[in-house]
């Protein structure tokens, strides 16, 4: 790298965190001790200080396209063999890790006030469906219990999976890129994010939720952050937790809608890392 003409830029490209010191931190410059070398930390974010997210620049076009569609959904569910039993259902997508408060949260939904038709993929958490069920699953089946109508669909292309978002009335993800993409599917959402040492992501987690709750009431914000640390290990999910959640549902909707305009006025990740690189070439 040294030795080329012109030198190439060197980018360490890092991880995606709310955290504050971030800001601070990204486009900084590190000259490297011995050779004629600078790498520059790049970080994605969710402010105008950071490099953004990866974002297509038709992605929204495309949400916006699918949801005045008057068929697009009820196209998609038939695509996938599911009829939701009630109309009136809440449409969840659930992509997890292993998680012991899916249990608590399966158990809340069947004893809920309103039916919940649940989409899940075959992934690390199908334990806890299987033992939810009482016998093993495969792709296709149904599981019916109480208000909860559970349904094992496969796994699908991104661009499907970006519709799968778009269509439901609240997206459960985990780590970050399918984090990423809920967010832009201006729904709303609960987060569990990748567990780390000595508990670290709850500092991450917590970061990103001062940011997301922003115009969220007092009493909003409290249900909020209490089920997504109850979803990522830090208390139960309980049934008045799900009640007290579904009793915002609408604030939350109109809400994750808000998040998303204010996000899609930054540049995307792509264009901002390389504008960056332009500039120092």
């Amino acid at each position: 790298m040294a030795e080329r003409q012109p030198r190439p830029i060197w980018i360490n490209l890092d991880y995606l965190s709310a955290e504050a010191w971030v800001s601070g931190c990204h486009a900084l410059p590190s000259p490297h001790p011995r050779l004629p070398l600078t790498k520059y930390f790049f970080f994605p974010g969710f402010s105008e200080k950071t490099g953004g997210l990866l974002r297509e620049n038709d992605l929204e076009s495309r949400r916006q396209a699918f949801a005045s569609a008057p068929t697009a959904r009820s196209h998609f569910l038939d695509s996938m063999g599911i009829r939701p039993a009630h109309s009136e259902s809440v449409l969840v997508s659930l992509f997890s890790y292993e998680n012991p408060a899916l249990a608590d949260l399966l158990d809340a939904w069947s004893q809920g006030s309103r039916p919940i038709c649940c989409l899940a993929p075959p992934t690390r958490h199908q334990p806890i469906l299987e033992h939810f069920a009482g016998h093993g699953l495969h792709v296709g089946d149904v599981v019916a219990r109480g208000q909860l109508e559970l349904h094992l669909v496969p796994f699908v292309p991104q661009t499907e999976y970006d519709q799968l978002l778009w269509l439901c009335d609240l997206n459960f993800v985990r780590g970050e890129d399918s984090f990423v993409r809920a967010q832009w599917a201006a729904k709303p959402m609960l987060w569990q994010i990748y567990p780390q040492e000595e508990k670290a992501h709850h500092v991450k987690l917590a970061a990103f939720l001062d940011l997301y709750c922003d115009g969220l009431t007092e009493t909003e914000t409290e249900t909020v952050r209490t089920f997504f640390l109850a979803w990522n290990g830090e208390g139960r999910v309980t049934q008045a937790l799900w009640e007290q959640w579904l009793d915002i549902f609408p604030q939350l909707q109109r809400h994750a809608c808000s998040w998303q305009k204010k996000l899609i006025k930054q540049q995307d990740l792509c264009s901002c890392l390389v504008q960056f690189c332009r500039s120092k070439l």
